[in-house]
């Protein structure tokens, strides 16, 4: 038997609202703050790829400028080669200062020559005491300009030489012209690859970061900070240069990607240099770019922490103040609803639940209910014999005896006024109402409360029973009507006993 109070589940319902309301709080600050670190990192990414693309740039032009120089310079020579000055033979040392002039002076410039369709030199600014000179017929700075007349600027793969050159070189070269067009040889200048590495150092590239020039080939000329090793290397079969080859193509770009060299995971620009085959590229280490970045997540990933921490103990705190407020009303509710002597329904909660249970009987055609009505035998005159306290303690007596005998949570008990009690039986046949009531009717008399004013000498109860009867019980009040004249004739057969609401019992 349990009472009958709406209410029961307030507590759950709370602490859901309460969880509910926790999480979605929760997920709505995790979700700001996922927006505000992503915001944050893709504008690092964008300010990274643009200060790395400053960088090329400033390199690029430099480069580019400087190529334009070193190509009108052999310009020149070709020009002063082919066209002598006057008509007078010149000494060896004015035909010096004619086709060189302040060009073989310049910083990073080991050498230039003139060579002739047969590969033989015919001019050079190094003054060497050997007379013995190579022939380069077969070197693909020649070779490229005899084959291919339109080739314009050659610029070789880093070469190693011995010309009081510090690094390797690059041979720089251009096709020198008869006439009628024929091949003629070719100027070249050598150029220390020192020049790319001073270049590059005076650029700020932060922790771990690298700016290279690479031909679009793959073969490398210049790394800084400076390996040895990698000048002169082609990386044309390498894995993550046949994975940006496509994007090459492009006149500059950005991508991130893993160093071979070292290992290092770096966001990389590019820019190609007009005219010539190289590009430039500078590398900046991913963890360098993304390191306040990071700290920025850490400071929110604990202030998350904490705040979690805090809103769970305020949770928690919150839902055991509300669980004793609850439990409090609960406990007022129930006492509001039940009888304070018995403990069971008072006559307002008993009229509710009957009612509660006729509308669900008019909504539902199959369901049905029954109702016992219950009086304690001479009560009066046990009140006379034994006094009023006695009086209440058998009241609760009875009410004990019927609620232990009550197992279903759905059978519901209550004090109707005095000593008489109504319970009532939902979903319960006339068979299994008077079962019901029998059983009862002998839990009181078992328990053996002496009662000398009886004629039986202990405290007894009577029974009226009815159950619903559609076509006869227009209202809940006409099924308690037919069990209350049932218990009027238990009480006139001689009471102790229980009786059942057929007009033919009569």
């Amino acid at each position: 038997m349990r009472l009958y109070s709406p209410g029961g589940n307030k507590i759950k319902q709370l602490k859901k609202y309460l969880a509910l309301i926790l999480v979605i709080a929760v997920l709505m600050v995790f979700a700001i703050c996922a927006s505000t670190l992503y915001q944050s990192y893709r504008q690092t990414r964008l300010s990274a790829v643009a200060n790395a693309g400053n960088v090329t740039l400033i390199a690029q032009r430099a480069i580019s400028r400087n190529i334009e120089m070193l190509s009108l310079s052999l310009d020149t020579l070709a020009y002063r080669y082919l066209h002598p000055l006057g008509t007078l033979p010149l000494s060896d040392s004015q035909r010096y200062a004619y086709l060189f002039g302040s060009t073989a002076s310049v910083s990073h410039i080991t050498v230039m020559a003139v060579i002739d369709a047969q590969g033989q030199v015919r001019a050079t600014s190094r003054r060497s005491a050997t007379q013995v000179r190579p022939n380069y017929a077969d070197r693909a700075y020649f070779t490229v300009h005899r084959l291919h007349p339109e080739t314009g600027l050659y610029i070789s793969r880093p070469i190693q030489a011995s010309l009081g050159n510090e690094l390797p070189v690059v041979v720089l070269s251009k096709r020198l012209a008869r006439a009628d067009g024929s091949f003629d040889g070719i100027v070249v200048m050598a150029l220390d690859l020192a020049y790319f590495r001073d270049l590059f150092m005076g650029l700020a590239l932060g922790d771990d970061g690298v700016i290279s020039l690479y031909s679009d080939e793959g073969v490398a000329y210049m790394r800084v900070p400076y390996q040895a090793a990698v000048i002169g290397r082609d990386l044309g079969n390498n894995a993550n240069y046949l994975r940006i080859k496509s994007m090459l193509a492009e006149e500059d770009g950005s991508f991130f990607a893993r160093a071979t060299t070292d290992g290092v995971d770096r966001l990389y620009t590019f820019r190609r240099i007009p005219g010539s085959p190289l590009i430039v590229f500078v590398g900046r280490a991913e963890q360098a770019i993304f390191r306040n970045w990071r700290e920025t997540l850490y400071a929110v990933l604990l202030s998350l922490a904490a705040f979690t921490v805090l809103a769970t103990a305020l949770l928690l705190h919150v839902r055991q103040e509300l669980r004793k407020r609850v439990t409090a009303e609960k406990r007022l509710e129930e006492l509001a609803r039940t009888d304070s002597l018995t403990g069971l329904l008072n006559r307002r909660s008993l009229d509710e639940a009957l009612r509660t249970t006729w509308e669900r009987c008019l909504r539902n055609p199959s369901a049905s209910f029954s109702a016992l009505f219950i009086d304690v035998d001479y009560f009066k005159l046990y009140n006379d014999t034994y006094g009023h306290e006695m009086g209440d303690i058998v009241l609760q007596e009875v009410a004990t005896a019927l609620t232990e005998n009550l197992p279903r949570q759905t059978d519901w008990a209550g004090r109707y006024g005095g000593e008489e009690f109504v319970v009532l039986l939902e979903q319960t046949d006339e068979h299994g109402a008077l079962l019901m009531a029998h059983r009862l009717c002998e839990a009181v008399y078992s328990r053996l409360i002496v009662h000398a004013a009886s004629p039986l000498r202990v405290v007894t109860v009577s029974i009226g029973v009815a159950t619903l009867r559609r076509e006869r019980h227009r209202r809940v009040e006409d099924v308690l009507n037919a069990a209350d004249e049932a218990l009027y004739l238990a009480k006139s057969a001689g009471r102790n006993r229980v009786c059942f609401a057929h007009p033919e019992q009569r």
